[in-house]
């Protein structure tokens, strides 16, 4: 009798859970339908804005499409690449014009995503031609710049392309530094300055991503099926590791091809939720006076990727011939050669197409950060360089629209002699 009782006890108790578990799933499913369309109609009506900011409301989940099995670790946390914004914010105009989802929605324009601290200061990621060395208070960060090869050295780089070295020989080991640097820092760099000190206390890297396990049990064998026992990791925007730029949050900025309201929006997997919210339009970067004259004065340019950008010649731009010349996409008018590149190692991206139901092919991506000099050929001015302002600069169109390849041009001096 006791033995019924207690299997019943059981089953009622399972029967609790479960009913529980229902409850706040549909609690949460009603929360997560964005927008109603009245309450929300109402809030775009007060206040639109095609420059947006998501505030992510848990720790953002981007994997990297690749196989996870016994013998693969965990993905890392992973910085949401375009596509992943581009989706959160076309699913969210679809939501709020109550328009079903099509391949119309493609076509919307998607700049970023960037960061944006508590004070309204733009962040962007580290270029790759800077290079930290010791820690502490001896810390310090090196630039790499084009050089001509020494005599007697060569190199099976493609003709006319020219190494890329320190501007300092440095005997020490290298450091480590933040992986986010302010725009103002960035462009400093570019004009040539020293901005160690100011890296150290306004910068800003990730810390320890939010780790979660997830397994199936056979019920058979009371253990765990073989390749479905995995991890994801989660990504925080807290910033409170490093520097003061996020203490007290940081969000991610986009610039989106059509006004936005206020609203939650889905971004990453796992549904998770981020506050959609419109920005003055002031806060995307515009060029500083005189910046856009200083690189047709130089004869040179220099465009560093602000997001991951997709070329088919892997980290070269393939609007450029065997000769290394072309034009950017968005700047047809101005004629560039390419003459050095500093990139890190390629960074795997692939995902689900919802229209066919199968995965992506995986692509390679150069990473955010990368540094591409040009000499300037022909058409330099400030009418045909304004265009190329964090303008997306990848091959195809479609990339263009998702918003890989951001890239921020500045003036670069060639050697005279190469």
């Amino acid at each position: 009798m006791s033995k019924r009782r207690n299997r019943r006890g059981r089953r009622s108790a399972r029967s609790r859970n479960r009913n529980q578990q229902e409850r706040m799933a549909a609690e949460q499913s009603q929360r997560a339908t964005v927008p109603t369309p009245a309450n929300e109609t109402a809030k775009q009506t007060e206040s639109t804005s095609v420059v947006v900011t998501l505030d992510p409301l848990a720790p953002v989940i981007v994997r990297s499409g690749r196989p996870f099995d016994g013998q693969a670790g965990p993905d890392s946390a992973r910085f949401p690449p375009p596509s992943t914004v581009a989706g959160c914010l076309r699913t969210a105009r679809a939501r709020a014009k109550g328009e079903e989802f099509g391949s119309h929605l493609r076509t919307l324009a998607v700049s970023g995503p960037l960061l944006l601290d508590r004070d309204n200061r733009v962040l962007v990621p580290k270029p790759a031609n800077a290079h930290y060395y010791d820690t502490g208070s001896t810390a310090s960060c090196v630039r790499a710049e084009p050089c001509s090869f020494d005599a007697g050295c060569d190199a099976d780089l493609p003709a006319g392309h020219m190494p890329v070295r320190l501007t300092k020989e440095r005997k020490d080991k290298p450091g480590k530094g933040p992986h986010w640097w302010l725009l103002s820092d960035l462009l400093d760099f570019r004009q040539g300055q020293d901005i160690a000190s100011e890296l150290k206390s306004r910068g800003w890297s990730p810390g320890s991503g939010d780790r979660r396990t997830h397994v199936a049990i056979n019920r058979k064998r009371r253990a765990a099926d073989e390749g479905k026992l995995f991890q994801t990791e989660g990504l925080v925007l807290d910033g409170r590791k490093t520097g003061d730029a996020a203490e007290g949050g940081l969000r991610l900025l986009a610039r989106f091809g059509e006004p936005l309201g206020s609203a939650l929006a889905h971004l990453g997997g796992e549904r998770r939720l981020a506050a959609l919210e419109p920005r003055d339009s002031s806060i995307w970067p515009s060029p500083p006076s005189g910046w856009l004259q200083g690189v047709v004065d130089s004869g040179g340019l220099c465009l560093t990727l602000l997001t991951p950008g997709i070329f088919k010649a892997g980290y070269r731009p393939g609007w450029l011939d065997e000769t290394l010349t072309g034009s950017p996409p968005t700047a047809p008018g101005l004629t560039l050669q390419l003459c050095a590149a500093a990139t890190d190692r390629w960074q795997p991206h692939s995902g689900w197409d919802l229209a066919l139901g199968q995965p992506r092919s995986t692509r390679k991506l150069a990473p955010a950060g990368s540094t591409y000099w040009f000499r300037i050929l022909n058409g330099a001015n400030e009418e045909t360089l304004g265009p190329l302002w964090l303008a997306n600069i990848s091959d195809d169109e479609q990339d263009r629209l998702d918003g890989f390849g951001l890239a921020l041009p500045s003036a670069w001096s060639p050697p005279k002699d190469n």
